[in-house]
């Protein structure tokens, strides 16, 4: 991936320059020191991720990223104050990172930047049809390129959201569907799902501890997903307490 710097910090540039050169699929193109300059440079060379400061002189990330906003370009945004978490989100960005960035934090955000990038360089998005077979359950195809893969809808253990896409992760692996969080919640049988948080769906059955606003599930190793507050209310009526 081709990768532009802006930030107003030469410490912070210099960080995140020694960060991605760890990383063997990414390259950056350049480093800049405000957006105004930014705004140019990406007209010119189109990158496919910009790690961008919030806080500049002149203009902020934020006031940057929404003049330029644009689905093809994935943006992580890098900064030293918490309170800017909700409205970067509302933005669509890939990631938050606060400084000081360590390694391992970045390399989460970096992943994930990539599988964005990798679908969006798919030239045949999967797609979703549905069929009821003779034992009543529920399929899904799902259009990989040439390939079409069946899906037992009752055998799904996790949905999660990846921008404009839906991760469905299964015993036997995941496959990844152009298609809506709103749609794949129509589709999913009631009784055995359950929405968490805004990204996430979870069958109930895989739903092992349940533990400070967080779930545990197995993947077929742990995975912890946070309860969001709205859902909070919805999760607690599917736990009975026996004891």
């Amino acid at each position: 991936m081709k990768v532009l710097i802006v930030d107003d910090e030469p410490i912070a540039q210099q960080i995140l320059e020694k960060l991605s050169e760890k990383v063997n699929y990414l390259t950056v193109e350049g480093v800049y020191d405000n957006a105004i300059t930014a705004l140019e440079a990406i007209q010119e060379s189109q990158p496919d991720l910009i790690f961008l400061d919030i806080q500049m002189p002149e203009m902020t990330g934020l006031e940057m990223l929404r003049i330029f906003r644009q689905k093809d370009i994935l943006v992580i945004l890098t900064t030293a104050y918490h309170e800017y978490a909700l409205e970067s989100y509302e933005l669509d960005v890939v990631d938050y990172l606060l400084k000081p960035i360590a390694f391992e934090r970045f390399l989460k955000a970096v992943t994930k930047a990539n599988e964005l990038y990798k679908l969006k360089r798919a030239s045949h998005p999967a797609s979703v049809a549905t069929f009821t077979g003779n034992d009543a359950k529920t399929y899904v195809w799902a259009k990989e390129g040439r390939k079409r893969v069946q899906i037992c809808l009752e055998d799904i253990i996790l949905v999660q959201a990846l921008k404009d896409y839906m991760e469905l992760q299964m015993p036997a692996g995941k496959v990844i569907l152009n298609v809506t969080m709103n749609k794949i919640e129509e589709l999913l049988p009631p009784p055995f799902f359950l929405r968490v948080n805004r990204s996430c769906i979870v069958r109930k059955s895989a739903i092992k501890h349940i533990q400070d606003m967080h779930i545990e599930i197995i993947l077929p190793s742990i995975k912890r997903i946070p309860i969001g507050p709205t859902y909070w209310e919805d999760v607690k009526k599917h736990i009975v307490e026996l004891f």
